[in-house]
């Protein structure tokens, strides 16, 4: 579902744009924290890592099929830092919402075990 949503915002954006904006870092917003609340505490920590990578795919993607980028050789890397600079909100955004919602995830667990973290015995 995650990355369906994250597809679609990149959709929507070329649509209506040549190039993945800001419906795109919304929708990867949204998917990161639907992720996120889906995962397994395991899980989490392959997909913390997981947005930038996305977002990079998806947005290299979007204006290849979109024909923004026809660079090859030497211009691919001026394209490549395009790429870089239009996913960049979608990343930052689909990042900060993942963390906030494993923490959030988090302290409501350690709410609800009683834990406030120490592993200590309050005893003598």
């Amino acid at each position: 579902m995650a990355l369906v949503l994250a597809v679609a915002g990149a959709l929507v954006d070329t649509a209506i744009g040549s190039r993945p904006g800001w419906v795109f870092a919304i929708a990867a917003a949204i998917g990161a924290a639907l992720a996120a609340k889906a995962c397994t505490r395991p899980g989490a920590w392959w997909l913390i890592s997981a947005p930038p990578l996305v977002v990079a795919l998806i947005t290299v993607t979007c204006e290849q099929v979109a024909g923004t980028t026809t660079a090859q050789g030497k211009g691919l890397t001026t394209a490549a830092v395009r790429w870089a600079v239009d996913g960049f909100p979608a990343m930052a955004a689909a990042e900060v919402a993942l963390i906030v919602v494993l923490v959030v995830r988090l302290v409501g667990t350690r709410r609800r075990s009683g834990r406030n973290g120490s592993r200590r015995s309050s005893g003598a």
